[in-house]
């Protein structure tokens, strides 16, 4: 990536969604695998594994050899009696200067936390990126995840809970010129009991973007959450270290309502303007600061 001196924080910090065929999982015994000669192609293949009983662990790598653009590919496949994965990527170069990769990942799991217990869960992961001259280059992230348990009896004792959430990353990097950074991620918990009544069921969203032009650095981030109940913003917006401005809300639908407001701006590092104030109700506050 280019250099600069401002990052936001959790510049591309997850992983992505991608399916792969876990068919490929059952495709005859690895113990069998070895290299394989390409005659007079210019590519390098080379397999190796082992399996047994229901267990499997194979690794496959083909790439191509004295061409002015060089390509590789990578393939993991794992079974066990509790998961089954795959992983690939995939490798262009154009020489030196140039680059463009992209991989997914996929994992299907069972465990058993406790007695009378049973949680099955599959994630998907993907990342694709193009790296080019002069510090120019593109990413992009995302993992979906969820997962489902049961546990107890139906004699009256049954619980289960779901869980499914999605984070992703993207970003843009101009080289000296500047950045674009988006982060987002998405999650639902649900519960219930014997009686199967929804007892609780939760949701969350956080959502921020920032970029960079330069002396200028620009954010806004926004969180929204059922189980708290809150709304929340924030924005900035600086110059070096020239003057900066920033502006944050909050909002609560509960008992009682409440929303906050707060603004700050700055010139030289010497606050010009610092003020805030939350109101609520009922009954009717107001406090400033």
């Amino acid at each position: 990536m280019g250099k600069h001196t401002k990052r936001t924080p959790g510049y591309l910090p997850r992983m992505a969604a991608g399916a792969a065929p876990l068919a490929l999982l059952l495709a005859g015994p690895a113990s069998a695998l070895a290299d394989t000669p390409r005659g007079g192609l210019p590519l390098d293949l080379h397999q190796h594994g082992s399996s047994s009983d229901l267990q499997l662990d194979r690794d496959e790598t083909i790439a191509t050899r004295d061409l002015p653009a060089s390509a590789a590919s990578k393939l993991h496949q794992t079974l066990t009696s509790d998961t089954a994965g795959q992983s690939q990527t995939h490798d262009l170069r154009l020489g030196e200067p140039g680059r463009a990769f992209t991989g997914n990942d996929l994992d299907v799991h069972h465990t058993r936390p406790f007695d009378d217990a049973h949680v099955g869960g599959l994630d998907q992961s993907m990342r694709h990126g193009v790296q080019l001259p002069q510090g120019v280059d593109a990413l992009s992230s995302s993992k979906t995840g969820a997962e489902t348990g049961l546990a107890g009896r139906f004699s009256g004792d049954l619980m289960s809970g779901t869980r499914v959430e999605r984070t992703s990353a993207d970003a843009v990097d101009l080289g000296p010129v500047g950045s674009v950074v988006a982060n987002s991620d998405e999650s639902v918990l649900g519960q219930f009991t014997g009686t199967l009544d929804v007892t609780r069921l939760e949701s969350t969203e956080r959502h921020s973007v920032s970029g960079d032009l330069g002396p200028v650095h620009a954010l806004a981030a926004t969180s929204q959450s059922t189980a708290e109940r809150t709304d929340r913003f924030h924005g900035e917006l600086s110059a070096a270290d020239i003057a900066a401005a920033r502006a944050s809300t909050a909002s609560t639908v509960g008992v009682p309502v409440t929303r906050s407001q707060h603004v700050r701006t700055e010139v030289l590092g010497n606050p010009v303007i610092d003020n805030g104030w939350t109101v609520s109700g009922p009954p009717f506050t107001f406090s400033p600061g």
